[in-house]
């Protein structure tokens, strides 16, 4: 009996090591946000603001007055004109920093 475990135990060993090695090892691919519109660019400027220390309110994809002041911090934050809108320069600026 104690044979019929430890056999049992090797196989599953055996087969773990066989999933794994199946698995990929490529590095996660992060999206190009220059292929991201609307909801899910605003979503995308939300959480980037969020992990860089600039609190944009609730994720929601709205770029309402919490974001565009949060947009408006980082962009004096990282010399760039605090307008509080997304122009080409601050996404740029915004997701090089991340």
């Amino acid at each position: 009996m104690i044979s019929v475990t430890l056999t049992t135990s090797a196989f599953a060993a055996e087969k773990t090591a066989a999933q794994q090695k199946k698995e990929p090892t490529e590095v996660i691919k992060y999206t190009d946000y220059k292929a991201l519109t609307g909801v899910e660019l605003s979503k995308m400027v939300q959480m980037v603001l969020k992990d860089s220390g600039f609190d944009p309110g609730p994720i929601d994809g709205i770029i309402g007055p919490k974001t565009r002041k949060a947009i408006q911090n980082f962009q004096d934050q990282n010399s760039l004109e605090p307008t509080g809108e997304l122009d080409k320069y601050t996404l740029d600026r915004l997701f090089w920093s991340f």
